[in-house]
């Protein structure tokens, strides 16, 4: 069982996802209040996917995968082994969360950008929270499991790191979740300590570009929400995504000769994680130029 949010003529509506059906649920305020207790499903209705989170969320992308991070310094040629830093604890860092879009809503390459990229991931969506959690508390606090997409303009981000302060203009663009959010009970048998035992899938104008289980993180779910609540705390509503599975990205085979280029206005990318459902977005030409600064050029130095 999931929960989710159908567009319909009457407005969007909360409810269960049961196989092919979409039940609404009467009196149900949000998909987070359906989460956070139990109900019988209703009758059927036809199901139009929204947007799933329908409160503001404050999102952490996590990195839980450090075979995703091996991969993208290697596309820069960087082949030394990791930092020591990176095995003491997950980094992170928070996204837009108005740059929330539905599963089937159009992405638009970000202006000025011309390596755009995907990234497969799942976030956690919390019930509750808490401060200072273990990680069996941490788990409790889990309510389900939604597909994440984070939208990546490469050639913004690498411009971005030289000033060392963490994600900007090239992570802040768009974030497609959805269709629907599978309830932490009914992930239950899927879940593994390393990951959730589901195929990522991949498809870019019907060309399979990833087909992996959803394995091999480094840090658990339980463990990236427990060491977000450190001494700062988690709250309900809070997604906790788990970063990228290896090979879940284009970037992470940039640097090979049979690279298929990045995303261009016209792709249809489908995301498509099993129980998770699908998202399915095509891809948009950027918006045009606008003069955002003054006139006058900052001074550098000699």
């Amino acid at each position: 069982m999931a929960v989710g949010r159908s567009r319909s003529a009457d407005g969007n509506q909360v409810g269960y996802v049961v196989g092919e059906d979409f039940r609404p649920v009467a009196g149900a305020s949000s998909t987070l209040d359906l989460l956070s207790r139990a109900g019988e499903p209703g009758s059927p209705a036809p199901f139009s996917a929204d947007l799933p989170v329908d409160w503001s969320p404050s999102l952490r992308d996590c990195v839980g995968f450090l075979d995703h991070v091996r991969n993208a310094r290697r596309s820069r040629d960087v082949l030394d082994e990791l930092p020591p830093q990176w095995f003491d604890r997950p980094a992170f860092y928070f996204a837009n969360p108005a740059s929330l879009h539905a599963p089937q809503e159009p992405v638009a390459i970000p202006t000025g950008c011309e390596r755009f990229d995907f990234e497969f991931e799942v976030a956690a969506v919390l019930t509750s929270g808490g401060v200072n959690l273990t990680a069996a508390e941490a788990a409790a606090c889990i309510g389900g499991y939604v597909l994440y997409c984070d939208w990546s303009a490469r050639d913004i981000q690498s411009e971005e790191r030289v000033m060392q302060i963490g994600q900007g203009k090239g992570k802040d663009g768009a974030v497609s979740l959805g269709p629907w959010i599978l309830t932490a009970a009914e992930a239950e048998a899927l879940r593994r300590e390393d990951g959730l035992d589901i195929d990522a899938t991949v498809t870019i104008n019907d060309e399979v570009v990833l087909h992996t289980p959803f394995l091999g993180m480094d840090w658990s779910f339980e463990e990236l929400v427990a060491y977000a609540s450190l001494g700062a705390g988690v709250q309900a509503g809070d997604l906790i995504a788990s970063g990228t599975v290896p090979g879940g990205c284009l970037m992470e085979s940039s640097h090979s000769t049979d690279f298929r280029g990045w995303l261009q206005p016209g792709d249809q990318v489908v995301l498509d994680g099993g129980p998770l459902g699908a998202i399915s977005t095509r891809i948009t030409d950027p918006l045009p130029p606008v003069a955002w600064r003054r006139t006058t050029a900052l001074h550098t130095p000699a």
